[in-house]
């Protein structure tokens, strides 16, 4: 009776936990903590609330799982988003947009040595990813390893020159170490920039600029003039 009873818990036990394919338990079957604060007639959430449902039938996917992270942190859920963002690289370690998004998030709680582990493994998967050499520049500026960070900034600003916008880039503001990392990223432009001539505008008040002389005028031959005739006097 007793080992029946034993059976019979374990089976319940297996019916109530729906599983992962890789044999975890799908988080997604049951509500989230989230869905509480949803509203049926919000867009956004009308987009978490397919997500999750995406998530329940595949939740493997390292795609959804990043989508649902940058759904997270739009609502305000900034631990859930970084949850998801660690889920999506743990379901697919190349893909590089979570690994990003994960160092945005441990960067913007203070996880400085979380966020570096994070854009390194971005540009590792991704070489050349602007956005996180520049974000590495701004954790080595603040830990004063300015050489360091002048270097990513450089690196980061030659292959988008968008990034020293602010509309595209905010972060610009904090760092103050931009124009050495120009002069780092553009050295020979710049010679080349500071030895530009100025033309003189035109029309500049005060100046007249040369004229071509004028060729004399031919003169007229001097008329030869002949004398009165004497005069006679009969």
């Amino acid at each position: 009776m007793k080992r029946l009873l034993v059976m019979a818990g374990a089976a319940g036990l297996a019916a109530c936990s729906i599983l992962h394919p890789n044999g975890t338990t799908n988080p997604y079957e049951k509500p989230l903590f989230v869905s509480r604060y949803l509203n049926p007639a919000d867009p956004l959430d009308q987009q978490i609330q397919r997500t999750i449902e995406a998530l329940r039938a595949d939740p493997s996917s390292a795609t959804l799982h990043n989508d649902f992270g940058m759904l997270l942190s739009e609502k305000g859920f900034p631990k859930d988003a970084e949850r998801e963002f660690e889920r999506a690289v743990n379901a697919n370690s190349h893909f590089f947009p979570a690994w990003y998004n994960l160092g945005l998030m441990r960067a913007a709680r203070g996880d400085y040595v979380g966020a570096r582990h994070a854009f390194r493994r971005t540009i590792h998967y991704k070489p050349g990813h602007a956005a996180a050499l520049f974000q590495l520049g701004l954790l080595e500026e603040k830990r004063k390893n300015f050489d360091s960070a002048i270097d990513y900034y450089a690196k980061a600003i030659r292959i988008n020159h968008a990034l020293l916008d602010v509309r595209v880039n905010p972060r610009i503001l904090d760092t103050r170490l931009v124009h050495l990392a120009l002069l780092r990223a553009y050295p020979n432009e710049h010679t080349r920039e500071s030895l530009s001539f100025q033309v003189t505008p035109q029309p500049w008040e005060g100046y007249l600029p040369p004229q071509p002389a004028e060729a004399p005028s031919p003169q007229a031959p001097a008329e030869t003039v002949l004398p009165a005739p004497p005069v006679t006097h009969t």
